[in-house]
């Protein structure tokens, strides 16, 4: 297919198929993403207790490390999704490049800010004493693997943004095949027990930025002029789209953080069982974030092409299509949850502390698929500080309200229960908002 043709079909609106087709094949991507942890956390429970113990403790720290990915990967995937709506393909990776300048810097700061932060982090966290030299030396080791994925972020946006979706899953799930493989090996056949997952994340990192190089030449989006030329507008899409998502998902860290530090009176079961849920909780978002990625992809490549008129139409049909996905998933996950929690932790005592927090929030996934797919979406066409605004609150009043009532009522059910009820009160608002940013834009650009 010429370019001519590529960046064409770009800006065909079809209703709700277009959508489907790039929401599906994201979906793929994101879930090998979103499963590894689920997956690396049933093999660390199977490796010894204090391995999934250590691995979980590292959640806060994770979250932190995926703020700053999503601040560059969302930014880079609008750059690209526009840079198609206007017929320019060669604009694509130089814009990278320059994100990948001003990220070389951020990543490193924080990965060595978190090194030297570890023992804090521990005494922070309540690691018991026996725990802590094994939570240091891996969350440090964490830090250096994690390096690695950075480029690879930005190569994967670039064709995602770009439309197609089907290379950028290729770049995903070479890294998350080797990374799972890597610790079912190591832990399994050598000693390294939880330091496992450093190197595995290691060598998957290595082989996913070969294939992401790859993929980005074969597309047509390795231009002559070089990936090398700054480009200045780099920096108004980190400030102006990137920086308020960073900051969301600093919340969410910080959140994830207070929430272990809730729990961790009620013993390191409890904490396990809270995480093993979170895991599977990361996983059941996907669909949603695949659909609030396509539906923007869809409005920015609609911009792009002078077309802003027809963005309302194309969220209705991701909203839609959004609330029939979650109404059957939240009821199977409830459902099932018996079976689920068993297969996540393999310890009964861990799976039992799972089961109670699905059975209590599980039917409320309903409202956390709506919220997550329109916060995302929000934060693609330049609303992410609404988005921001909005995230406050909800994991606010987890950490403040949630971990209060699970202190005072010393029962951490009370901590699920607010969740439950936070994820229903948000779907009646943050669809709404979101209606009316989208609309309020497509009357700006018209």
């Amino acid at each position: 297919m010429s370019t001519t043709e590529d960046a064409t079909t770009a800006i065909v609106w079809d209703g709700q198929a277009r959508i489907r087709r790039l929401a599906a094949t994201i979906a793929l991507g994101e879930t090998a993403g979103v499963l590894v942890p689920v997956v690396v956390i049933a093999l660390m429970a199977r490796i010894s207790a204090e391995a999934m113990y250590v691995r979980s403790l590292y959640v806060p720290l994770a979250l932190l490390f995926a703020a700053v990915q999503v601040g560059f990967d969302v930014s880079n995937q609008v750059a690209a999704s526009v840079s198609r709506g206007a017929g320019r393909p060669q604009d694509v990776l130089p814009v990278a490049a320059s994100m990948a300048r001003v990220g070389a810097a951020v990543w490193g700061a924080v990965s060595l800010a978190l090194i030297v932060a570890a023992p804090w982090l521990a005494a922070l966290l309540n690691v018991p004493d026996a725990s802590v030299g094994d939570f240091v030396a891996f969350t440090r080791w964490a830090c250096l693997a994690n390096l690695i994925f950075f480029p690879t972020v930005l190569l994967s946006s670039s064709l995602r943004g770009y439309g197609r979706p089907g290379s950028a899953a290729a770049v995903v799930l070479t890294g998350a095949v080797l990374e799972v493989g890597g610790v079912a090996v190591l832990g399994f056949g050598t000693d390294l027990g939880v330091y496992a997952l450093p190197v595995a994340i290691t060598i998957g990192g290595v082989a996913a930025l070969a294939v992401g190089v790859v993929q980005v030449y074969r597309c047509g989006l390795w231009t002559a002029s070089g990936p090398l030329v700054w480009r200045p507008e780099a920096v108004g899409r980190l400030t102006g789209t990137g920086l308020p998502v960073t900051a969301s998902f600093v919340v969410m860290a910080v959140a994830n953080a207070g929430l272990l530090w809730a729990l961790s009176p009620f013993g390191p079961h409890v904490v396990s069982g809270y995480s093993a849920a979170g895991a599977l909780q990361n996983l059941l978002i996907v669909p949603a974030s695949a659909l609030g990625s396509a539906t923007a992809i869809v409005l920015n490549q609609l911009r792009g092409a002078g077309r802003p008129g027809d963005g309302p139409a194309a969220f209705g049909s991701g909203l839609r299509l959004t609330a029939a996905v979650y109404a059957v998933l939240a009821a199977a996950i409830w459902l099932c949850r018996e079976p689920l929690a068993t297969a996540l932790t393999g310890d009964p005592v861990v799976a039992s502390e799972t089961g109670r927090f699905l059975g209590i929030v599980g039917l409320t996934y309903l409202g956390l698929g709506l919220n997550v797919m329109t916060l995302l979406l929000l934060e693609q066409v330049g609303g992410g500080l609404i988005a921001l605004l909005l995230n406050v609150p909800y994991f606010g009043g987890m950490v403040v309200v949630g971990s209060a009532l699970a202190r005072t009522q010393q029962d951490p059910s009370a901590l699920y229960w607010t969740i439950a009820v936070l994820n229903a009160c948000g779907m009646l608002l943050v669809p709404l908002l979101t209606w009316r940013h989208v609309r309020r834009i497509s009357r700006v650009d018209t």
